[in-house]
């Protein structure tokens, strides 16, 4: 058993008991079935006994984590109350007497910290982050002014707004940023990652319920810290009682309303036809599942799943449809029986030639068109695209495209995967998301075979500290351009409007021979 520099100790998976041959089956099932999984890490009886990543995916490259941001926010909530800066009965309007409206409904007065951390607001829909990071006004005076039918503590509804008021009421008390509160009492004590970032809100605080930006590594000590009870490498990290309470079902039977990709819809809201998504149980922040497992869920596939019975800690990240639970299974039917059972295999090999189904895709150049390369003037769209460019740059197809938010420019390799950091606006197939400071992407490019005479660059824009992969076709023929971008997954739509355009040398020609 070794340990680095990180404080998790690594062993082999029979080293603790657990039956690798069940390991390499499950990625034989995530293989078969064409799961997008970008990590997979499994700690077992004090040790990670699997640490696989699909490449170009790797340990050092941050992720973001969407909803599993909750649980860390839980963390803060839990030490500000072990401070005795803050208490689960305190009235949310106490701290927000700058934003709160003329009158002060009846149900908000009643709403305490305790409804915050449990999704039980009495709002009668939640919103999602996607929808929030569109308004650029107070977030804070939003959620106060915001109509709440239900008395608080009544009714379940699945609400990051009400994640964002916990960041802002310890931010209120501690005078301190989430992310900077987190990282004395819990990111440095604990080794984690230098990666992690956390979005902030138009209030200046840190959002809460998502924009949460880290390792894998950095969520499996999520999990292995409260497994632990709080304790971590025999440190004292957080408190024992806040831990049991904070994973322990407070509610049981909960409804998960459909996610519309701006609200989570109330259980009286059931989409006609609809089965209820129904979960087994919510603490304060952390989900209660089957087998007597707690986790912290993200969207698109980001989970750190506990399972105290086996003490195991299973963390995987991903792009992935929400009502894709295929990796539950894996996780609850296969790996954990399994923890314990020993075989042998051939374990490491395959840990370590584990890739995204997507490859770079052949070098081959004999389907490029004549005078492909050079910039096309694009027609009228509602995406302000104004301009669009491909050039070559020795084995690399460089696409250039210019839009109302500037320039941005992304690198392809021609049969290999080429690494960047580029400002390309994707938010509509994206979550809302179009960091202004740009997004790391591998891309790489091929010439697929004409079709209707119509030649094809097909690229691969792997967002690869998101769950987003892009895939984009250009059709060229005679100087006319075809745009196709579709994502993998996202909240809202897949695939943006075609757009065509046209290089303006050709068409000035064309206007000649017409004359």
């Amino acid at each position: 058993m070794t340990v680095r520099e990180d404080g998790l100790r690594r062993a082999s998976p029979m080293s603790t008991g657990t039956d690798p041959a069940a390991i390499l089956q499950a990625l034989d099932v995530i293989e078969r079935e064409g799961i997008e999984l970008h990590s997979l890490l499994i700690w077992h009886n004090g040790a990670l006994i699997t640490e696989a990543y699909w490449k170009p995916f790797a340990p050092e490259r941050p992720h973001m984590m969407h909803s599993v941001t909750k649980s860390f926010t839980s963390m803060a909530v839990g030490l500000a109350i072990e401070e005795g800066l803050l208490s689960l009965d305190d009235r949310v309007v106490s701290f927000f007497p700058d934003h709160l409206p003329a009158v002060v409904p009846s149900n908000l007065a009643q709403l305490q910290v305790r409804h915050l951390l449990t999704m039980t607001s009495g709002h009668h829909r939640g919103i999602s982050g996607g929808a929030w990071r569109q308004l650029t006004t107070s977030w804070i005076r939003d959620y106060l002014e915001r109509p709440i039918p239900n008395l608080p503590g009544e009714v379940f509804v699945y609400d990051s707004a009400s994640s964002y008021m916990l960041a802002a009421v310890v931010q209120k008390v501690t005078g301190r940023l989430l992310v900077d509160y987190l990282d004395e009492k819990v990111f440095s004590p604990m080794q984690m990652s230098g990666a992690i970032r956390w979005d902030i809100g138009p209030d200046g605080v840190n959002t809460g319920g998502n924009g949460l930006v880290c390792c894998a590594s950095d969520m499996l000590k999520l999990g292995i810290v409260h497994l632990q009870n709080g304790r971590w490498n025999g440190r004292h990290i957080l408190p024992e009682d806040w831990v049991r309470e904070a994973t322990t079902a407070k509610l049981r039977d909960v409804v998960l309303g459909t996610f519309t990709g701006q609200h989570y819809l109330g259980p009286d809201e059931l989409e006609e036809g609809a089965a209820p998504d129904l979960r087994e149980g919510y603490g304060y922040h952390w989900w209660v599942g089957p087998h007597d497992s707690f986790s912290a869920n993200g969207l698109f596939g980001q989970y750190c799943i506990v399972l105290p019975k086996q003490n195991a800690v299973v963390a995987f990240t991903g792009g992935m449809h929400d009502d894709d639970r295929r990796v539950h299974s894996i996780v609850y039917d296969l790996l954990r029986p399994a923890l314990g059972a020993m075989t042998a295999g051939d374990f490491d090999r395959r840990i370590a030639d584990l890739r995204l189904a997507t490859q770079p895709g052949p070098a081959d150049t004999s389907h490029a068109p004549e005078s492909w390369s050079g910039g096309y003037d694009i027609g009228d769209n509602d995406q302000q695209v104004q301009s669009i460019a491909l050039s070559p740059s020795g084995d690399q197809i460089v696409f250039e495209m210019k839009d109302h938010r500037g320039t941005h420019t992304i690198s392809a390799g021609i049969g290999r995967w080429v690494e960047s950091v580029t400002t390309m606006t994707g938010a509509p197939i994206h979550h809302s998301y179009d960091p202004p400071e740009g997004l790391r992407v591998l891309a790489c490019a091929r010439w697929l075979p004409p079709k209707d005479n119509w030649a094809c660059l097909e690229m691969d824009w792997l967002f690869v500290e998101t769950a987003f992969r892009d895939t984009v076709r250009c059709w060229i023929r005679a100087g006319n351009l075809r745009l196709e971008r579709r994502v993998n997954v996202n909240s809202s739509r897949l695939v943006l409007p075609g757009l065509s355009g046209r290089k303006p040398v050709e068409a000035s020609a064309a206007r000649d021979a017409r004359s």
